[in-house]
């Protein structure tokens, strides 16, 4: 079969078009090189709704920093510091709000399979999870529910995830601290950084309230006023009308994340990193950490797991101070996946 011409081919998209049939760009996704995860990604369009999936084969230690004001999280007890092991096999980050979390639990059903039904101590999987509130815009119910997120963890794959409108971020906004009419589409964002065999990886699924931030402190995405187009400084906006600076905030927000380094760091660094890189978001959002946030950041070493890292000692200021680097880049590739 020849292959078409160029003209042949937009006659084609167009009929295609005519039919009503979606032509969809090509998703756009970040490649890098840590072997230690799959990451895996499944969305229901009818919502739009979805979840987002890491999977550690050989598990991973990990910490968890809870800073929102309306957080929902599963299994945040299993890698707080009180916790005796602080190991997991799976984190999940999905749409649906509270409803959302029964993703995880199609991810613990697709463990128990692969280990042959045991449900000795050892063999009970860690899956935690947290969610964002995505059923602004749409008039159904529908969540990631378990068989959505077996679905993810099926699809998990080394070293490539989608970015953008997808997963977990198949249907968030950021900027409606003015209102849903000044916000802005957003979705999932990632980011990669390796040095000397160091490795970072961070994703950030960013529904926030307030707005994604450049670099020099200008509005990336947000705050777009309906009637100007120009988007709002959300700070400068209410400084100049003090009158109005005390009203209610528009509710069902949070912004989720996970860091995962093979750097050799034990659970008490690991815990202090996640404080410096929640910390550190704020400069790519703004405000962070509102009472209408579920703002959840997990950090994961895969280094006391069998990882390939390199067998040295790793300054977890120095190396927070980089991840936090890597994540505010995550956080806007969420609205600019380009």
């Amino acid at each position: 079969m020849r292959p078409m011409n160029a003209q042949t081919s937009m006659i084609c998209a167009l009929l295609l078009i005519g039919l009503g049939v979606n032509l969809k760009a090509e998703a756009a996704a970040l490649n890098y090189n840590f072997e230690d995860f799959l990451v895996g990604t499944a969305e229901n369009p009818k919502g739009p709704t979805g979840a987002t999936v890491f999977v550690f084969p050989r598990g991973a230690l990990a910490a968890i920093d809870v800073r929102g004001g309306a957080a929902a999280v599963r299994e945040q007890s299993s890698i707080e510091e009180g916790n005796s092991w602080g190991s997991i096999d799976a984190v999940v980050l999905a749409g649906g709000s509270t409803y959302g979390l029964d993703a995880a639990s199609g991810v613990m059903r697709e463990i128990l399979k692969q280990r042959a039904n045991k449900v000795d101590f050892d063999s009970i999987p860690s899956v935690p999870a947290a969610i964002v509130y995505d059923f602004s815009g749409r008039s159904n119910a529908l969540f990631p529910d378990a068989d959505l997120g077996a679905e993810a963890f099926r699809n998990a794959i080394k070293n490539s995830v989608k970015i953008g409108a997808f997963g977990g971020g198949a249907n968030v906004t950021v900027g409606k601290f003015f209102g849903r009419e000044y916000g802005e589409k957003s979705g999932q964002g990632a980011a990669f950084y390796e040095s000397e065999g160091v490795k970072i990886f961070a994703l950030s699924v960013v529904n926030a309230v307030g707005n994604v931030m450049n670099d020099d402190g200008t509005v990336l995405a947000g705050s777009k006023d309906p009637k100007t187009g120009v988007r709002l400084s959300i700070p400068q906006t209410l400084l100049k009308k003090p009158g109005a600076s005390f009203g209610d905030v528009t509710l069902g927000n949070t912004t989720i994340s996970i860091l995962i380094t093979n750097a050799k760091l034990d659970r008490g660094d690991l815990k202090r990193l996640a404080i410096m890189v929640h910390t550190g978001m704020a400069r790519s959002i703004e405000p962070f950490h509102t009472a209408s946030d579920g703002d959840t950041l997990f950090v994961v070493s895969t280094y006391a797991k069998g990882s390939t890292a390199p067998d040295k000692e790793v300054s977890v200021t120095r190396i927070g101070t980089l991840a936090g680097a890597v994540m505010q880049d995550a956080v806007r590739r969420a609205v600019k996946p380009e």
